[in-house]
């Protein structure tokens, strides 16, 4: 719920098409401006959600309650690897993943409705979003905000959410309420201690202060204790959620890789072939040429044969025609 000027505005904001944020934006700091400058000024810093930022947003508003299961699947997750529950670890993975599969056809068909399709890199950043907000209670409650401004990724056992969520994000709560009714184990332990507690007489209920005090200090140790273990099991679960991330890309980066590979190969054949076929047509024409070329000079030859008979003919015959006319000049 909005709890300041900057807060319920952002939440009328990011509920719009991005398209549409611009606009609306600098008409609400207009609208404040003369009652209250400095809010004004806030809500023109406010930033445009990124596209899988928008489609958190959308999820948060139209499929609160599958959101909230997917954030309360974090700490029943971290509790498992806690305990090294592995049957329990293995069986809330694959909830996590079902959980996380289904949203991401409901931002789909979401985002689909509002004629904009999502390409795989914005519903790549959606899954890691997805996936952040059950490593930590505070990226859970950013990504239920409905005001996310980017997409969230985890790194290790961290979310780094500064800048992330516009407005105010409430600090608890969030991640585990909505999955309440699956955590009751340690829960039902301590209410059969203060109920057998209470059925006690009261002389033997009533400890000492200085056995409160030691109380105290082990239920601290033993919260601490929790505490770090299940902050290093999600650390280790989140390191893992990564490398599956990152072996993802790889894979998909040397399929793409392999692919291109194939076509390259592909066409390079083609090519060889081509100029194969090229190069034997060449090859007969070349032959024909030759042939023609023997035949034309046997040709050449003859011809020159015959023209060098011809001279000589036509050299004796000039010697006849001048013997001729000489034997008839004498006789006149």
């Amino acid at each position: 719920m909005a709890t300041d000027g900057l807060t319920e505005a952002a939440d009328a904001l990011y509920a719009l098409v991005p398209e549409e944020f611009t606009a609306a934006r600098n008409a609400r700091a207009a609208d404040a401006r003369t009652s209250d400058p400095a809010l004004a000024k806030r809500i023109t810093g406010l930033r445009r959600p990124s596209p899988a930022a928008w489609i958190v947003n959308r999820l948060a508003r139209e499929h609160p309650e599958e959101l909230g299961d997917l954030v309360g699947l974090g700490g029943e997750l971290a509790d498992a690897q806690a305990s090294g529950d592995g049957r329990a670890l293995t069986a809330l993975g694959s909830e996590r993943r079902r959980a996380v599969g289904d949203l991401l056809r409901q931002a789909s068909a979401l985002a689909d409705a509002a004629d904009r399709s999502p390409s795989r890199a914005v519903l790549d950043e959606v899954e890691r979003t997805l996936v952040a907000a059950t490593v930590s209670a505070e990226a859970g409650a950013a990504a239920r905000s409905g005001r996310l401004v980017r997409a969230l990724q985890a790194v290790g056992s961290e979310v780094d959410v500064a800048g992330a969520v516009a407005g105010q994000v409430a600090a608890g709560g969030a991640a585990g309420s909505a999955r309440s009714g699956r955590r009751t184990s340690a829960g039902g332990a301590a209410g059969r201690r203060a109920d057998a507690a209470g059925e006690a007489s009261p002389a033997e209920a009533a400890p000492d202060e200085a056995g409160d005090r030691a109380a105290d200090r082990r239920d601290r140790a033993a919260a601490k204790a929790e505490s770090e273990s299940r902050a290093a099991a999600a650390r280790r679960l989140a390191e893992a959620e990564a490398e599956v991330a990152a072996a993802r890309d790889r894979f998909a980066t040397a399929e793409d890789a392999r692919a291109e590979a194939a076509a390259a190969m592909e066409s390079a054949t083609g090519r060889v072939a081509a100029l194969h076929a090229e190069r034997d047509e060449l090859e007969e024409r070349l032959d024909r040429v030759r042939e023609e070329l023997a035949e034309a000079e046997r040709d050449a030859r003859a011809a020159t044969r015959e023209r060098e008979s011809a001279a000589h003919a036509a050299d004796r015959a000039s010697a006849d025609l001048d013997a001729a006319e000489a034997a008839a000049a004498r006789l006149a």
